[in-house]
């Protein structure tokens, strides 16, 4: 039986949107030329498509080739990544992510008043608006 389709970003996949949000646009060659390991030509373009199903990609054809765009931001990568990380690892709470981050040195108490001090002023901001 076929796994069920993901919405998160396999490593692959995230080389590839990375190289797509930095350039802004490219072909699958021109991607394929961005990616390690000197990956199929024929394995990019399945990504590609993949991608296309999972919407973030879409593509506009350009005399023989696809010029393909992001259609997605990264943040919804983002976003799709953390939820998975904290389905699975963290019973969906962030707080125990956190408290993981804190627990192995990752974020000094500095750096989580600092965060604390940052999210007050977007808050502040996007109500003054």
């Amino acid at each position: 039986m076929a796994r069920p389709a993901s919405k998160t970003l396999t490593g692959r996949e995230a080389e590839i949107m990375d190289v797509l949000w930095r350039m802004g646009e490219a072909t699958a060659d021109q991607i394929r030329g961005e990616l390690s390991g000197d990956p199929h030509d024929s394995t990019v373009r399945t990504l590609l498509r993949v991608l296309e199903t999972k919407q973030y990609v879409k593509h506009v054809e350009t005399g023989k080739a696809y010029l393909y765009k992001p259609a997605a931001e990264r943040t919804k990568a983002q976003k799709a990544a953390i939820s998975g990380v904290l389905k699975q690892f963290f019973e969906g709470s962030a707080e125990q992510l956190v408290l993981r981050l804190i627990e192995d040195e990752h974020i000094t108490p500095e750096q989580l008043e600092q965060l604390r001090k940052t999210r007050l002023k977007t808050k502040k901001s996007r109500s003054e608006k």
